[in-house]
């Protein structure tokens, strides 16, 4: 596996402090993560399962939300567009991106819609780490109806000139599967506004991104290859750039680290930097997306967005839950690297 030099990443510092108030517009499915702690010391005499005596519970933005809430914590501006419920569930999640400074007007509220919200339930006892030991999901998984879709669109085309890079996050809930991820697409693209795609299940359907961040196994699916080699993840690779039409595809491979593929020029791969070992990979790909559109937008290439999403990533993914990564975590993480506290993956 080829890696990318410590001395390589000299240049990440500059792109990094470059992200302060770039302003990204974040179009996807806005999710809200509940967290549910408690003790277990028995099992039930009704069925074998054990029993949670409840603690406490947290909320966290998820899905495109946490994306939004990458791009603050990022020192980005962030502007949210998606669709919510008229639920409670929508209206903590809208209040905790307004807390966070965020642009909540192109989120639009649906009748008869639910907020998609995930559960978690996590338990052990008293000495023991707490662990998930079930994860319930309240879903709104069909296509927006044409009135919501045409709501969302103008907010979308109200906000869309002010902004400096366009994020669609797609987490199969439904907004981004009608006509609403073409028309960002092509109204991006008469402004010259890149478009970088994160989609879990949907990703042929984007063509005409600028560049896409799907992990090895989400690719491998899109494109309709088996993965598991160096040689099927290169024709993974090139044949998803033609799929999708794209100036650049990143492959994230977990802990082997990125692959940046462009066309006519030969696949640059990255080792991690930290630990291989991740705690917690949830909202890692959200983390990465925020990192390329903040680069792209402050003018930079895919060289240097990969990198420095390389380094935003080994933060993250030593966190638990839904988390982001800060702006102060990469540059001191980069000035680990350089005091050479930190070596490249392999």
């Amino acid at each position: 596996m080829n890696r990318t030099p410590i001395e390589d990443y000299s240049g990440v510092r500059e792109t990094v402090l470059s992200w302060k108030g770039r302003k990204v517009l974040v179009v996807g499915d806005m999710i809200l993560d509940e967290y549910l702690y408690g003790m277990t010391d028995r099992v039930s005499r009704e069925a074998p399962v054990v029993i949670v005596r409840y603690d406490e519970s947290s909320w966290s933005p998820g899905g495109a939300a946490n994306a939004v809430t990458n791009v603050v914590s990022l020192g980005g501006k962030a502007v949210a567009a998606g669709v919510t419920g008229r639920d409670d569930a929508g209206s903590r999640l809208g209040e905790m991106l307004r807390s966070s400074g965020v642009d909540t007007g192109g989120i639009v509220a649906a009748p008869g819609r639910i907020t998609t919200s995930k559960t978690r339930v996590l338990a052990g006892d008293f000495h023991a780490q707490r662990q998930q030991i079930v994860r319930i999901d309240r879903e709104s998984r069909s296509a927006l109806a044409p009135s919501v879709e045409k709501r969302l669109l103008r907010a979308i085309e109200r906000r869309l000139p002010r902004c400096e890079a366009v994020i669609l996050s797609d987490y199969g809930q439904g907004v981004l599967m009608g006509g609403v991820a073409q028309a960002v697409i092509e109204m991006a693209s008469v402004s010259g506004i890149p478009v970088i795609a994160d989609s879990r299940f949907g990703l042929p359907r984007l063509r005409g991104v600028t560049t896409a961040t799907p992990n090895e196994v989400e690719a491998a699916e899109a494109a309709g290859i088996d993965p598991g080699s160096e040689e099927a993840l290169e024709k993974t690779g090139r044949k998803l750039m033609r799929m999708l039409r794209s100036d650049s595809l990143l492959i994230t491979r977990g802990r082997l680290g990125m692959a940046l593929f462009r066309p006519r020029r030969k696949t640059l791969k990255v080792g991690v930097v930290g630990s291989p070992e991740a705690t917690d990979v949830t909202g890692a790909g959200d983390t990465v997306v925020s990192v390329i559109a903040l680069t792209l937008a402050a003018g930079a290439g895919m060289t240097e967005a990969m990198l420095a999403a390389n380094v935003a990533a080994s933060i993250v993914v030593m966190k638990r839950g839904t988390a982001v990564t800060r702006q102060e975590e990469i540059l001191s993480s980069l000035d680990s690297m350089t005091e050479g506290k930190m070596g490249g993956g392999s």
